[in-house]
């Protein structure tokens, strides 16, 4: 880590603050204070210092940050404005007169920024409430579109994390966003751990909190213990607060290109490029993975693309240790498919069965229904697991070939009928939540009362046990498929 921060940087990131809904007063207070600062490396940091505060500092990945300059008996750093290492601000904290942060605007992953207008609105279930926007532009705070809103906090004195009323409003990656505000905030304040107190401990929430936060205990049992009850809590709107604990672990950003940004803390996590979000499996299990290939000399690049069952389907980008680009890819090869390329009616029941299993009761007496007006096949998809055409969906023909090498390599009966259930269980997590928006919609146009009679005679979906298992056991043999070549 170099031993000063260079002055142009400084200067850059000094001059797009200026332009900023800031005092001038206080960019030139800075301004002074830091051309007199001395620089102190610490442990993964660079900071500079002045009058015993911190005024500046940059982390692992080259960002910047400014705090505010000490003009308060308390010695917790109150950060201002946050920079990736090419000088593009990616957050600005505004604090008043009482030392309260009164609005937040910072940077999403696609570019446009988010504001947050502290204690402006009212829940029915917790009370006050700070408003999340779309932000016009990229200088000053103008309000273009109102999002949702969350729970109050402290910025100042963190002591939890608070509930979002509907992060299906936010843009890609907006949940993530802000919690790493909460989470940078919580570092400055050396808080050791925060809980979660609120109505919606889900999947969800979890392994977005994982982005910015190192939970407490063995990942799956704190899962568990984090989501008990979910459902429940979501729909009587009661307060919970599971016990695991958070520690605050922030990530940087960084945006090597118009339309990518770049996840970095212990090398690269996640990538945003073009609408899509890739993550590393350690983060998050998804399809659009961020894999990591050594290159000798200690070096190491990662590879931003499709993965099914473990393996590499396409590679779509190529990043270096500090997330700039290296390559992009082309088009990726076709798996050419010999055979019927429809899947049955088997397939299907299989399908409804697995997404069943991991779907809310309330929609499994739609799941079938919605199954059934779809036609599934394998074929090409440019650049995705899947594709809708019409009432038509289409899957990556390259699933097929990744399982056929796999079945390849089997060495017994039992890893086969494994290899098959696996595969058909990732099948049906390609197409659940497509599945399970449909079966959603469809219980939506009904009437209230025909709704308490879809819930009421609901009963278990798809394949019974005896014929899931002949059929595991057919796909174990190679058949319900196209072959390849």
């Amino acid at each position: 880590m170099a031993t000063d921060i260079p002055r142009d940087v400084i200067q850059t990131a000094l001059a797009t603050l200026a332009r900023e809904d800031i005092p001038a007063e206080l960019v030139a207070a800075l301004d002074a204070d830091l051309a007199r600062a001395t620089a102190v490396v610490e442990e993964k940091h660079l900071s500079l210092y002045a009058h015993g505060r911190v005024l500046a500092r940059v982390t692992p990945y080259g960002s910047l940050s400014f705090f505010l300059p000490p003009s308060l008996p308390d010695k917790v750093p109150r950060r201002l404005a946050t920079y990736d290492r090419r000088g593009r601000l990616l957050l600005l904290l505004t604090w008043d007169a009482q030392g309260k942060v009164a609005r937040v605007k910072v940077r999403n992953v696609d570019g446009r920024f988010l504001g947050v207008v502290c204690r402006a609105a009212s829940h029915l279930g917790w009370g006050q409430s700070d408003c999340v926007w779309l932000l016009a532009g990229e200088s000053g705070f103008l309000l273009d579109r109102s999002l949702t809103f969350f729970r109050s906090v402290a910025y100042e004195n963190l002591d939890c994390l608070p509930p979002l009323d509907d992060p299906t409003r936010l843009p890609c990656g907006g949940g993530s966003t802000i919690l790493n505000v909460l989470a940078l905030l919580a570092q400055d304040q050396g808080k050791e751990a925060l809980r979660y107190r609120g109505p919606y401990p889900s999947e969800r929430l979890f392994a977005t909190l994982r982005e910015s936060f190192r939970c407490s205990g063995e990942l799956g049992v704190a899962r568990e213990c984090f989501t008990r009850g979910a459902e429940e809590a979501a729909v009587q709107l009661r307060m919970v607060e599971p016990a695991v604990d958070w520690f605050p672990a922030p990530h940087e950003r960084f945006f090597p290109a118009a339309h990518t940004c770049v996840q970095l803390r212990d090398g690269v996590e996640k990538v945003y490029d073009r609408g899509r979000l890739y993550y590393r499996p350690d983060v998050s299990v998804h399809a659009y993975t961020v894999r990591r290939e050594y290159c000798g000399s200690g070096q190491s690049r990662y590879i931003a693309g499709l993965s099914f069952l473990g393996r590499p389907l396409e590679d779509h980008l190529v990043l270096d240790e500090q997330g700039e680009i290296l390559e992009r890819s082309g088009p990726a090869s076709p798996t050419l498919l010999r055979g019927p390329t429809r899947l049955s009616d088997d397939w299907k029941a299989a399908l409804v069965r697995l997404i069943a299993a991991e779907s809310t009761p309330l929609l499994q007496a739609e799941l079938w229904p919605t199954m059934a007006q779809l036609r599934l096949e394998w074929g090409e998809t440019a650049g995705a697991l899947w594709r809708l055409d019409g009432n038509t969906v289409v899957l990556h023909a390259g699933m097929v070939r990744v399982y056929r090498d796999g079945l390849e390599r089997i060495r017994s009966a039992s890893e086969g009928l494994f290899l098959a259930a696996r595969f058909a269980s990732e099948v049906a997590r390609v197409l659940g939540p497509f599945v399970r928006q449909r079966a959603q919609d469809r219980l939506a146009s009904l009437s209230p009362a025909e709704q308490q009679v879809a819930l009421f005679l609901a009963a278990p979906v798809g394949l019974p046990d005896a014929e899931l298992r002949a059929f595991l056991t057919r796909l174990a043999m190679g058949e319900e498929l196209p072959t390849v070549g």
